[in-house]
């Protein structure tokens, strides 16, 4: 992507966490990563530009590993640039797009669309999952491009995959999956009652499918866990797992009290069930490896069709970092276990080295955080095209003050700067 190429070199003063400590520290950076840190803040000679973020505290920039941008014909849900500008609201430096799009990303000739559109639109780094392709061969194809992480299975997907070639599956280096046995969900129940339609038993034999088609082998992961028992089947099995914050946050007596803003798949759990999974994750031995958002958007008309018949998904990512920081300011969670949740986490999962530090080599991707600034959720205010969220009006302690790809604080106290233009100003 040519934008974050550039050889400029940028000084950064920023105050990072590190193990309990804020550092003071000076950055230099050049062709996106830290080239010299010096303790302190002074401006080093012979830069082009200088940004002081030390009002806020830096962490290593947030991935989010589960996103749906929609794009192509479903642009008018969310689009690269308007789904990209809400992730780098929400603090995150990178996000992987899903490949359930119309259409579909099972072909090298969609996937190029879509890594076009990335790359005229981005304001975030980002990568792709692919869709099951119809031809086997395809799916190597399209595992050559750089910015393809692995493959994405859906409940539909299933009865494909246990016919799929073996040799094949074991050269894609990484396998999302969505844990919901087809056979064993239905969309008959009223809102308030869909965990009894798609029960956490649908999760379960998901996993024995899936088992007996991949075995236990790294990189695979099963996303948006729903309960404490999917991730202790799924750690068994040897997978790793991550969850989201409206399984932490909200339960089926909220989808019963909001209908479709709060319908979701897998559905939002009991009060019971989501208490116990946010016990866990707060712990040092948690279940659950990493947070994602499942950031999926759609429009206000069509999440005001009646609860039959409204689409599943929850647009979130632009304040989830806020969801989580008033849990930090609440001592419900740690700042380093976020850390580990958001940055090191899905890093370590994509095979990111050094993402997200200061040191020399380091790439210099960085959320920049407000500990103590309250917000008020409005979805009018809204960056993404999806003016609807389960979380209206809720208060918040804690915010995202900027957030820096590569050297360049494409988002700073609610003003975006467009990484295209910055070139050209230079």
């Amino acid at each position: 992507m040519r934008w974050l190429n550039i050889s400029h070199r940028i000084n950064l003063w920023i105050r990072y966490f590190d193990h309990k400590d804020l550092k003071r520290l000076s950055l230099l950076i050049e062709n996106g990563y830290v080239i010299d840190v010096r303790e302190g803040f002074e401006k080093f000679s012979e830069t082009d530009l200088f940004f002081d973020l030390s009002r806020g505290v830096a962490l290593p920039g947030f991935i989010d590993i589960h996103t749906h941008v929609r794009g192509l014909e479903l642009s008018y849900k969310e689009d690269e640039r308007s789904g990209t500008m809400a992730a780098a609201k929400g603090g995150f430096t990178m996000i992987i797009d899903m490949p359930n799009t119309r259409p579909r990303v099972d072909n090298i000739d969609v996937l190029k669309n879509k890594l076009k559109a990335f790359e005229r639109n981005s304001f975030t780094e980002y990568g792709i999952w692919i869709a099951l392709p119809k031809e086997e061969r395809e799916a190597i194809e399209m595992m050559r491009f750089s910015k393809v992480y692995g493959l994405k299975i859906y409940p539909e997907d299933y009865e494909r995959l246990e016919k799929y070639d073996r040799e094949v599956l074991r050269k894609i280096p990484r396998i999302m999956i969505h844990a919901e046995d087809p056979e064993n969900i239905s969309e008959s129940c009223e809102k308030g009652y869909r965990w009894r339609c798609r029960p956490i038993d649908a999760e379960i034999k998901a996993l024995e499918r899936i088992h007996r088609v991949l075995g236990s082998r790294d990189g695979v992961n099963i996303t948006h866990v729903t309960n404490l028992y999917t991730a202790y089947v799924a750690k068994k099995l040897g997978y790793s797992t991550d969850t989201c914050p409206h399984y932490l946050l909200l339960d089926s007596d909220d989808e019963r009290r909001l209908g479709c803003v709060a319908k979701v798949n897998p559905p939002l759990r009991t009060k019971y069930v989501r208490e116990h999974l946010l016990e866990n994750l707060v712990s040092s031995e948690s279940l659950i490896d990493m947070m994602s958002t499942d950031h999926a958007p759609h429009t206000f008309e069509e999440k005001n069709r009646d609860f039959s018949e409204c689409p599943s998904g929850i647009s979130s990512i632009e304040f989830v970092s806020s969801l989580m920081l008033d849990l930090v300011n609440k001592n419900v969670l740690s700042l380093e276990r976020l850390i580990n949740l958001f940055s090191i986490g899905p890093a370590k999962f994509l095979g990111l080295d050094l993402y997200g530090c200061v040191k020399p080599g380091c790439r210099a991707n960085y959320t920049i955080i407000d500990l103590d600034k309250e917000v008020v959720i409005r979805s009018s205010q809204m960056i993404s095209k999806s003016k609807n969220t389960p979380y209206e009006n809720m208060r918040l302690k804690g915010s995202v003050y900027a957030t820096v790809v590569r050297g360049v604080p494409v988002y700073l106290n609610d003003l975006f700067t467009d990484p295209r233009d910055y070139e050209v100003a230079l």
